[in-house]
This record gives structure tokens, C-alpha cells and sequence, in this order.
């Protein structure tokens, strides 16, 4: 911030008609003595209609100065001016006092605080490199991205390929206005909330080095009633709740960088809907937990993706007649169109960066995610499924024929005839790789048979004879 004690008129009078027109970011910005880290980034806000102007900065920053102005705004993450003009006068003043080193009350430091800047007990030169900044871009293969995200949802290509596209500028954006809005619309149970949580994962992957992306799923079946708002983003000042929790609030505070998934956003209350349009627009959302801070969380760089069912045959015979899957332009109109008709209101539909039509699921499809469902299931048991017997799968998906709520229901229909097996072979301590097999179902340690590694021996005694049975699989 030190550029902007010492800041000129002119460069003053630029910055305040940028800022009317956008948040304005500046990264890496020192910050008064006393702050750990000593960088952070600082956004320069002015409303249009009020001249209204704001100061954000990076929240958690730890403190030690003994300014009380200072502190609230490093606590608060914002605060709030008249004008822009006082703004500009805190800044001189206020934070000009704290790099001189003086406290509020116009005294030198004491001795304590002098020797802590003096002689930290870190080389915080070394940190600095690795925090100035947080939110540097991450530059995806979209390709790649891709063929990560098939691996583990099966059967969904041309929404992955939508995704991926979406994700690869959205990660790549140094300075996003707002985040990247998503809606996944189809049948249910064909993988739409398992896309989310697989996105996050693989986005570790990639961002291993700066913690990457977090996942928060909320279930909009539990935010039907108009009260719920303060589950959100925190209950006001004098109301119920107050300074408790909020899960949304909380979790983009902790990571910016978050996927929120917003299951089944046909049953939320318009209020909750009204609450998240703002934060679709501007990238930030407010809170009134924090009565007289003024307190806004920024989400630029988060994902919002929404799901739904609602309306998903019409929308997937339509697209089935038109022959217009894969055909972003008409996927976009129809959806669009329906979901209107369908009752998701306008102004979240008009939000919306890009629609993901999921598709039911093929026969073969449910067969390859039943295998990996049979291994996921042996995983809570504590046993790597190695091999599964296709006579276990053809058994099971004769019991679940119905495909009316797509795979869901066969993950219960695994641990109804399967846990048995799984939680003896745990109980016996099986170790290694195991192998399903049944019906009769069983499990048991999987071994290869020596001679199945073996290179088939060339010999022209052997001519004519019949091919050696190895016994493998």
C-alpha cells in the first residue's frame, strides 16, 4: 500500500473513475508492519449512483500493530467510505501512520513490537514467493482435462467436453468479474452431483502446489423455507443466530477457489435464489452476520454449478428430434426455454454461463460404473476389489432393472448383497487385492497364477499340438 500514501492527484482521480466502472484489484500490495503475511491484494470499489467507495483486502492476515482501524479492516476484509475522497484520506493518514510505525495515538512503538519487526523469527524473504499471490492463474490442457474427468464419470462426454472448455478460460483468468456459473440438467442419478465433487478432485490435482480447488455441495430440498437465508450467509444482528455459521459464507472465506454445488436448485425458496444473483453478477456476496462491518466475501474464482431434473425428458426429447446434442447454441436455447417454462426463474436462468445436458445412461455404461461402484464399496470396508467377476455384475444389474433413477439406487443394491462378503473377508483380515465372485457371492484374495505371466514357450515340437490351457481370466 505504499504506492498509495504517496499516490499523486492525477493517479488518484484515474483509480476513482476505474473503480466506478469495476472492482479494481492490485496484487501483492505491502502491508503495515505487524501483518503476516505481509502481502496481500487490495480491490478499490465506487458506486455510480452514490460515489460510495470501498477498500477490500485479502482476509486473514494475523495483526500484531496496535492501530484498532487497521485491525477491523484486515479482520473485515472491506471498509466501507462516504466517498472516495475519504477513502483516499484514511488511506494517507491511518495507513500512513501504521508504515511510519506509529500507534493511534501518535506514539512510537514499544520495544517488544520494535524487536519483533527487527528480528523475525522466520525468513519471511523466503515466504514471500511462495504467497504474493494466491490467485495466480491456473493454465489447463483442456484435453486433458477432459480425458481426467471421463475417467471417473462414465458415459457423459459431450457435458464433460463443455466443462472442460468452460474450466480451462475460467482457471486461466487472472482477474475474473464473476464466477463461473454452470447447469447440469438431466435424469436423475445419470451423474451430474458426482461431476462436481470429481471436478474439485481433479483441480487438486492440477493446483496441487496452492491447495487448489475445495468442494461444497448444498442440498436445496433443506433450503425450501425463506428462513433458510441465514443458513447461507449468516442471520443479522438481533436475529436468531447471529455469529453462528454460515456454510456458504464460511466456506468461500476459507477458500475462494471453492466448486459450490447447488443440488436440485428447483426446490430452493426465491429468497435463496435472490441471495446468489448478485454474487453472479458482481463475484461477491454479503453477509449481515457482521452488523456495521459491511462485510462481503468474494467469489470471483469460485464455480457455481446447478443441478436439476426438472422438466429433463422434454428437454432430452426435443434435443433427440432436433439431433442437437453437442450443438451448444440449440442445447442452450432449449434448455433455456423449458427450464423458463418449468418454473426456474429468469433471472437465474439468464445467469447462467453454460448448460450440461446429461444423458441416460447406456446399458454397457451402468455395467462399467457398477464395477467401479463394487470397488468404491469394498474401499469403506477397507479392501482393494482388485476383480470382479462378471457373472456379480450381470447379477446385480438383473436385480436393479429399473433405470427410472439412473445408477443411485445400485449402490444400495451393492451393499445389500455384497456387504456381507466384504465385512468377513475385513473381519479375516484378507490382505491384498481381493476378488468378488458369485453368485453365490465371495470374496477372497486375488492372486495370478504364475504361469499367467509366463511367455508362451516356441518350440517346434510343439507344432500341431493344442494351446496349453494357463488358467487365466
Amino acid at each position: 500500500m505504499r504506492q498509495f500514501i504517496s499516490g499523486s492527484e492525477p493517479a488518484y482521480t484515474a483509480l476513482e473513475n476505474r473503480a466506478r466502472t469495476a472492482c479494481i484489484r492490485f496484487q501483492g500490495e505491502d502491508m503495515p508492519p505487524g501483518c503476516s503475511p505481509h502481502v496481500a491484494d487490495v480491490g478499490f470499489e465506487v458506486d455510480r449512483a452514490t460515489g460510495a467507495a470501498k477498500l477490500y483486502v485479502t482476509t486473514g492476515i494475523n495483526y500484531r500493530g496496535n492501530d484498532p482501524a487497521v485491525r477491523e479492516w484486515l479482520t473485515a476484509g472491506v471498509k466501507q467510505f462516504r466517498s472516495f475522497t475519504n477513502l483516499r484520506r484514511w488511506i494517507q493518514e491511518t495507513l500512513g501512520r501504521a508504515f511510519n510505525g506509529m500507534a493511534a495515538n501518535g506514539t512510537e512503538p514499544n520495544a517488544a513490537e520494535t524487536r519483533d519487526r527487527a528480528a523475525p523469527i522466520t525468513d519471511m524473504s523466503a515466504i514471500h514467493g511462495a504467497i504474493r499471490d494466491l490467485y495466480r492463474p491456473l493454465y489447463l490442457d483442456e484435453d486433458k482435462l477432459f480425458a481426467r474427468l471421463r475417467e471417473r464419470v462414465l458415459g457423459q462426454d459431450a457435458a464433460l467436453k463443455g466443462l472442460a472448455a468452460v474450466m480451462q478460460r475460467h482457471c486461466a483468468r487472472r482477474s475474473p468479474s464473476r464466477p463461473a456459473v454452470l447447469f447440469a440438467v438431466g435424469p436423475s442419478g445419470v451423474g451430474k452431483t458426482r461431476t462436481a465433487d470429481v471436478l474439485a478432485q481433479v483441480l487438486r490435482e492440477f493446483d496441487s502446489q496452492n491447495n487448489g480447488y475445495q468442494f461444497l455441495r448444498l442440498d436445496m430440498t433443506e433450503y425450501q423455507e425463506a428462513h433458510r437465508v441465514s443458513q447461507l450467509i449468516g442471520a443479522p444482528q438481533g436475529y436468531v443466530g447471529h455469529g453462528e455459521g454460515s456454510q456458504l459464507i464460511d466456506a468461500l472465506r476459507a477458500n475462494p477457489k471453492t466448486i459450490v454445488l447447488f443440488d436440485e436448485i428447483e426446490k430452493a425458496h426465491p429468497a435463496i435464489l435472490r441471495v446468489l444473483m448478485n454474487a453472479m453478477d458482481a463475484g461477491r456476496l454479503s453477509t449481515a452476520s457482521h452488523a456495521g462491518s459491511g462485510r462481503e466475501v468474494d467469489c470471483r474464482h469460485a464455480i457455481f454449478m446447478f443441478t436439476s431434473n426438472l422438466d429433463a425428458k422434454s428437454i432430452l426429447d426435443e434435443l433427440e428430434s432436433r439431433e442437437a446434442f453437442g450443438e451448444r447454441s440449440i442445447e442452450d436455447e432449449v434448455c433455456r426455454r423449458r427450464l423458463h417454462a418449468a418454473g426456474i426463474p429468469p433471472e437465474i436462468i439468464g445467469r447462467i454461463g453454460r448448460f450440461l445436458v446429461y444423458r441416460p445412461l447406456s446399458p454397457d455404461t451402468r455395467a462399467e460404473i457398477m464395477a467401479m461402484a463394487i470397488a468404491e464399496v469394498g474401499q469403506e470396508y477397507g479392501l482393494n476389489v482388485a476383480y470382479v467377476e462378471p457373472s456379480v455384475i450381470i447379477d446385480l444389474m438383473q436385480k436393479t432393472r429399473s433405470t427410472a433413477f439412473g445408477v443411485r439406487p445400485e449402490r444400495y443394491m451393492i451393499d445389500d448383497c455384497l456387504g456381507g462378503v466384504f465385512a468377513t473377508a475385513a473381519e479375516t483380515n484378507v490382505s491384498g487385492p481381493v476378488r468378488v465372485a458369485g453368485p453365490p457371492f465371495e470374496c477372497a484374495a486375488h492372486e495370478l497364477t504364475e504361469h499367467a505371466a509366463e511367455v508362451p514357450h516356441e518350440s517346434g515340437d510343439d507344432e500341431g499340438t493344442e494351446p496349453r490351457d494357463t488358467g487365466g481370466d
